[in-house]
C-alpha cells in the first residue's frame, strides 16, 4: 500500500479534466501526477493519499511519450497559464473531445452520441486579445534556498493554488511579443522608484494590476494600469514613458480600486492616452462585418479568429433564418445576438450586467442593426413571465462557467422551442444542466461540436444542439 512520500514509478494512460497525467496501479488505484502526457513512463513523488487516489508531483521521465513536445515558455510548469504546453496539439485536441464525451455520459447520462474532434485553433501562441497580470509582494521562488529581490517586487501570473504568490514573467506567449515587453518594462519603470506593490497580506500598496486589451482586426492596443489611487505626477512620467517606448499603445487607461478583494476591475477610470476603449471586428460566414467597441471592463470573446468561427458554428447549427424569431440569454455585449441579426428575423438579448446591456446597445446601434433589443434583466425573472419569450422559437444560451441555476433549468424543460443552441465553456455544468432540460421529454441533443477557444490549456468551449420532440 502506497504512503505519502513515496515513489513509485508509473505509466501515464490519460489526462483527467484538468490536465492532470493520470495512471492506475494494478488494483486500479489512480494516481494524478502533474507535468504528465499520456505515453510517459514516470517515476512520481506522492504527496497527497486519499482512499481511493493519490496525487503525485513529478520526479523524473523515465521514457517520454511519443506525444510529448518541448514547452516553448521558460515559466511552463510553474505558472496557470498554459498547462498543457509539453502536449502536442494535436493530441490536445482530441482530449477535449474527450472531456466532452467523458461529461456528457458521466454527468449528463447521454449516450452513443457522436462527439466530433475540437475545431481547432489557427494560432495556438498568441491567440488572447486580453490578458491579465497581477503585481505582488509575494513573489514565486523555486525553492526555499533561492534568494528573494530585496524589494520582492513580482509582476506577472498567480501560481496556481496559491492565493498570492506571482510568478514574476520574463515572457509569455499568450497574447504577444509586445505585451511581454511593455510588462518587463512597466516592472523596471516602477521598481526603479520603489513603488510598492500590492500585498494580499498587508491589504496594501499602490500598484495592483496591469490589463492588456490587443485587437486583431484593427490592431489596436490598450494598457490598463490598475492602483489603488490616482498618484498624477507618477502616472503622467509612467504615461510619457511608455507612450514613447512602444508607439503600438493606442489606448491608455489609469483604473483605481480601493476593494480589499483581488478582483482586475476599477472604480474610477481615468483616460491617459487615446480614447480609452478598442474597436474590434468579427466577420460572419455570411460576409459581414461587425464592429464592437470594447471598453476596459467589457466581457469579450478572449480569442477573436476562433470566436468568429464559435459564432458561425452557433449560426449554422442553430439554422437560423428571416423567418425566425430567436432570444439570447446570457448575452453579454451582444455579439451572438448582432451575429444572429444578420441571419433571424428578430432577435432579443437578454443580460443582468447593466453595462454589458449598455455596451450591447451601444454595438447594435454602431453597426446599424435594426432588428436586435436588449433587455437587462435577471434570466431566471425574465423566464419566470411566460408573455416574456411567447413567439419565440427559438433559444440560444451561453451562460458562464458556473452554467445555469437550477431553476431556469427547470424552466426550460417545460418550453418547446424549436431548437435551442447552448453554448459553454464549461461541458461538466453544460451537461448537468442539458441533463434537466431534456428530462421533461421535450428536448433531444441532435448535435454537439466542441471548439477549442484556449490552446495549450483543459478548457473547451462546446456547442450543443437540443431539437423539440413534437
Amino acid at each position: 500500500m502506497i504512503k505519502k512520500g513515496d515513489e513509485i514509478t508509473a505509466d501515464i494512460s490519460d489526462l483527467n479534466s484538468e490536465g492532470k497525467g493520470v495512471s492506475r496501479l494494478p488494483d486500479g488505484f489512480v494516481i494524478f501526477s502533474e507535468n504528465t502526457v499520456p505515453g510517459d513512463k514516470a517515476l512520481l513523488k506522492i504527496k497527497r493519499k486519499k482512499s481511493n487516489y493519490a496525487e503525485a508531483a513529478l520526479v523524473k521521465i523515465e521514457s517520454p511519450s511519443q506525444d510529448r513536445v518541448n514547452p516553448r515558455c521558460i515559466h511552463f510548469g510553474i505558472c496557470g497559464g498554459c498547462k498543457m504546453q509539453n502536449l502536442d496539439y494535436g493530441r490536445q485536441i482530441r482530449y477535449k473531445s474527450d472531456v466532452v464525451k467523458d461529461a456528457m455520459e458521466r454527468i449528463g447520462g447521454f449516450k452513443n452520441i457522436f462527439i466530433p474532434d475540437a475545431v481547432k485553433s489557427d494560432n495556438i501562441y498568441y491567440y488572447r486579445n486580453k490578458m491579465e497580470f497581477s503585481f505582488s509582494d509575494d513573489e514565486w521562488k523555486e525553492s526555499v534556498t533561492e534568494v528573494k529581490d530585496e524589494d520582492n517586487f513580482a509582476l506577472g501570473l498567480h501560481v496556481p493554488k496559491f492565493h498570492s504568490k506571482i510568478v514574476d514573467l520574463k515572457e509569455c506567449h499568450l497574447q504577444s511579443e509586445i505585451t511581454s515587453e511593455i510588462l518587463n518594462f512597466t516592472r523596471a519603470f516602477f521598481k526603479e522608484r520603489k513603488v510598492t506593490a500590492y500585498s494580499s497580506f498587508k491589504q496594501s500598496g499602490f500598484l495592483r494590476f496591469l490589463i492588456f486589451r490587443k485587437t486583431s482586426a484593427t490592431n489596436e492596443l490598450l494598457v490598463n494600469l490598475i492602483t489603488y489611487d490616482y498618484n498624477e505626477p507618477l502616472i503622467k512620467e509612467y504615461t510619457k514613458a511608455v507612450t514613447h517606448k512602444f508607439p503600438q499603445i493606442t489606448d491608455l487607461i489609469n483604473s483605481t480600486s480601493a476593494k480589499l478583494s483581488r478582483v482586475a476591475a476599477g472604480e474610477k477610470e481615468y483616460v491617459l492616452f487615446g480614447k480609452g476603449y478598442v474597436t474590434e471586428i468579427i466577420r460572419s460566414r455570411t460576409g459581414r462585418e461587425y464592429k464592437f467597441l470594447i471598453s476596459p471592463q467589457s466581457f469579450f470573446q478572449t480569442n477573436t479568429l476562433q470566436a468568429e468561427k464559435l459564432f458561425d458554428i452557433v449560426i449554422e447549427t442553430g439554422d437560423f433564418r428571416e423567418s425566425d424569431k430567436a432570444l439570447d440569454l446570457y448575452c453579454g455585449t451582444g455579439a451572438i445576438t448582432l451575429l444572429l441579426s444578420g441571419k433571424a428575423g428578430f432577435v432579443k438579448g437578454v443580460e443582468l450586467s447593466e453595462e454589458s446591456i449598455s455596451d450591447a446597445i451601444k454595438n447594435a446601434k454602431f453597426n446599424n442593426v435594426k432588428n436586435a433589443e436588449f433587455i437587462c434583466s435577471d434570466i431566471k425573472k425574465y423566464l419566470e413571465n411566460p408573455e416574456n419569450h411567447e413567439g419565440f422559437n427559438k433559444l440560444v444560451l451561453d451562460p458562464p462557467r458556473s452554467g445555469l441555476h437550477p431553476e431556469v433549468s427547470e424552466k426550460i424543460s417545460e418550453t418547446k422551442f424549436e431548437k435551442i443552441v447552448y453554448v459553454s465553456c464549461n461541458p461538466h455544468t453544460q451537461a448537468r444542466d442539458l441533463q434537466i432540460i431534456c428530462s421533461k421529454g421535450n428536448y433531444k441533443i441532435s448535435r454537439l461540436q466542441p471548439v477549442d477557444m484556449f490552446p495549450h490549456t483543459y478548457h473547451v468551449e462546446n456547442v450543443v444542439l437540443l431539437d423539440c420532440i413534437e
